[in-house]
């Protein structure tokens, strides 16, 4: 490649710096046009922080002079370059060195190369800082909006009415007014004999048949819904009344025959309600009979509660593809406080003779319905709790059917509803299909009911120091259960240690701790069933904490597995010394006393010996109570064994004691030694050092 010199007089040299000339002065203008911005964007920066800014900022690096400041002239201009003497005939030199004559004074030269190429152009003039770097405008904040006034009472009231309230209201209260003058005209013309029965009766028929009319035609109306609703609940209302005041009243037609009558007139009001999709209209065919049916009646007896029996019957079938909540609670509702009440009134001593066979059939019907309802209900409904809890609450006249029925009566009819409930959660939670599965909550609803209901069984069956032990066995095999039914393994060890506290409540009633210490008041409290629930007590409370160990973690195992130890002590304390009363009379409490502190150092042994096969918390907590129980034994020992036994007894408890405490002193020093040699059958398994001993 041949580079033209003519401009520069034909000297290569000349035009090379020219060149290199060139290019500086374009990096000079560069570097002059970022100073220049960087200088603007410190002025930008002073003016949002402020002197203060400045101040609290001692460590600023401080701005060098802006390089426009070196070249006040202006531009750099080409250097004048001086014509060349003409170059000597022969060949050039093989590394010619130009003058080089640099355009800003200063500089240090440059230490890199360059590519020749065409010269830059000079960059444009800028006449000002780029707009991003002006100071931020930020805009006023809008003035916050000021409360809508709130709207007069004549507003709202007129907003009621556009939505159908005050209609609502009107015609509830119309419903209530005219059944009281129905109620009026079946009963208290009765009394003051204003017209004869038949007419009385026929008006009522006469009354509810138009009223039912009327709300049918008021149906098709464009506007006529909740008129026809509130006109329909009444007639239907009113026809069932004037069947009950036939029925009891004027006695014209038997008790079957007028509990099916009243069951089809409100069989035919809930059709409507199904029809017309309106729970609205079932609530008021059923709540006013609850209410102004004992009117009627005279008061709460047997006929009015299977006329509800009926009604619930009769109206169950309206819950199918309705997921009516509060129709299904005012339906089990109707006749279960009725049963209730009765059960109250006879656990007062009020009942009325020769119920407990009607008592106990209406209960059934009323407990099957709610169970059956809830299982018919549970794929669909959004209320599955509620359902479930509805037909728990239908149970409840069960509890009271000890002041209703004899004791044999009332055990079988609470035995056979606990048997059917629990039956009922266990065989829902086991069958699951693709359209029916039993949630788990449901599951310990019904589970807890059950135990309830057997707890009030077991009360009514026994008495004394007998019911004690039968509630101790009821919270260990509850708690034993626990383990195998996952689903309600919490609510069934929650109600096995609410009903294990109880009966242990009552056997330390029965037999106090001082009690055992004194032998002339062991032997009056001395019985088998006291010696059967120390040991069911002593078994239900290793259980339940075996149970709250394997479902919790930490503190809670720790207490629960002292609070087994405590009563494990005291149960083979109180076992020892009433077997030895009951079989050997005075000698027996003696002896007994020999058996439990051998016992309490077993005990220690066999904690211990746990402690060994465990790590952790449950290592701790057994080492722990080994421990203490064998220093509760060397208390016993010397200050209750040495001052009241005598003779051979107190030389047996001495020996035996002190022989069990050699060998359990040598057996734990030998694990321990076991223990510290790595490759040991008692060292940790994987671990590189043994367990530190405890």
């Amino acid at each position: 490649m041949t580079t033209s010199s003519s401009t520069f007089g034909g000297d290569p040299g000349a035009a090379t710096l020219a060149r290199i000339s060139t290019e500086f002065d374009a990096i000079a203008r560069q570097m002059s046009t970022v100073s220049a911005e960087f200088a603007e964007l410190r002025r930008i920066v002073a003016d949002v922080e402020g002197p203060a800014g400045d101040a609290a900022r001692p460590d600023r690096p401080v701005q060098s002079k802006p390089l426009q400041q070196e070249h006040p002239a202006g531009p750099l201009t080409p250097p004048t370059v001086a014509p060349a003497p003409a170059p000597p005939m022969g060949p050039p030199p093989a590394n010619p060195q130009p003058a080089t004559q640099w355009a800003s004074p200063g500089r240090p030269p440059n230490q890199g190369s360059y590519a020749y190429g065409p010269p830059i152009p000079p960059a444009p003039s800028r006449p000002g800082p780029h707009p991003a770097y002006g100071p931020m405008v930020r805009p006023p904040a809008a003035p916050p909006q000021p409360r809508p006034p709130a709207r007069p009472l004549s507003e709202r009231v007129a907003a009621a009415a556009e939505r159908g309230l005050i209609g609502k209201i009107l015609a509830t209260a119309g419903v209530g007014v005219t059944l009281i003058g129905i109620a009026l005209l079946l009963v208290l013309a009765a009394q003051a004999g204003i017209l004869r029965p038949e007419f009385r009766v026929a008006g009522g028929a006469m009354l509810a048949t138009a009223l039912v009319g009327t709300a049918i035609w008021l149906r098709r109306k464009p506007d006529g819904r909740i008129g026809a609703i509130a006109t329909a609940a009444t007639g239907i209302a009113a026809g069932y009344l004037d069947v009950l005041a036939a029925t009891k009243i004027y006695e014209w037609l038997p008790i079957v025959a007028g509990l099916t009558v009243a069951g089809i007139v409100a069989a035919g009001g809930l059709v409507l309600a199904y029809r017309w999709r309106s729970e609205h209209l079932g609530l008021l065919v059923v709540v006013p009979l609850i209410v102004l049916g004992p009117m009627l009646t005279g008061g709460l007896d047997m006929t009015l509660i299977a006329f509800m029996v009926v009604l619930a019957a009769a109206s169950a079938w309206v819950q199918w593809g309705r997921d009516w909540i509060w129709l299904h609670t005012v339906r089990l509702a109707a006749p279960t406080i009725p049963l209730t009440v009765v059960g109250l009134a006879a656990l007062g001593g009020t009942s009325t003779t020769n119920t407990g066979f009607q008592f106990a059939g209406a209960a059934l019907v009323v407990i099957v319905l709610g169970f059956a309802g809830a299982l018919v209900a549970m794929p669909t409904t959004r209320f599955r709790e509620l359902f479930a809890g509805l037909a728990s609450a239908t149970t409840i006249p069960v509890l009271f059917a000890g002041a209703v029925l004899d004791t044999a009566g009332a055990v079988a009819l609470q035995a056979a509803v606990a048997v059917l409930v629990i039956g009922v959660a266990v065989t829902c939670s086991a069958v699951r299909t693709e359209h029916f599965e039993l949630p788990d909550v449901v599951a310990q609803i019904w589970t807890a009911t059950s135990l309830v209901v057997l707890f009030v069984a077991i009360l009514v069956c026994f008495d004394g120091t007998v019911a004690v032990s039968a509630v101790l066995g009821l919270a260990t095999v509850t708690a034993l259960v626990a383990r195998a039914w996952s689903a309600t393994s919490l609510v069934l060890l929650a109600g096995s240690t609410v009903i294990w506290g109880i009966g242990f409540a009552a056997l330390l009633d029965d037999m106090p701790p001082y009690v055992l210490a004194q032998a002339r008041l062991v032997e009056d409290n001395a019985s088998l069933s006291i010696l059967v629930g120390s040991m069911l007590a002593a078994a239900g409370a290793i259980a339940i904490a075996v149970g709250w160990t394997r479902l919790t973690a930490g503190d809670l195992a720790r207490v629960a597995y002292a609070a087994a130890g405590v009563v494990v002590v005291y149960a083979v304390t109180a076992i020892s010394v009433k077997a030895g009363v009951l079989f050997a009379g005075a000698d027996g409490f003696l002896g007994g006393h020999v058996v439990a502190t051998t016992c309490w150092v077993v005990l220690a042994g066999a904690a211990l010996a746990f402690a060994r096969r465990h790590t952790g918390n449950e290592r701790t907590a057994a080492v722990t109570g080994g421990l203490v129980l064998v220093a509760a034994a060397m208390a016993k020992l010397f200050l209750f064994d040495l001052a009241t036994l005598d003779g051979i007894f107190r030389v047996l408890v001495f020996i035996v004691t002190g022989l069990i405490l050699l060998g359990l002193g040598a057996w734990y020093a030998r694990a321990l030694q076991g223990e510290r040699v790595p490759g040991s059958p008692t060292t940790t398994p994987g671990a590189d050092t043994p367990v530190r001993p405890s």
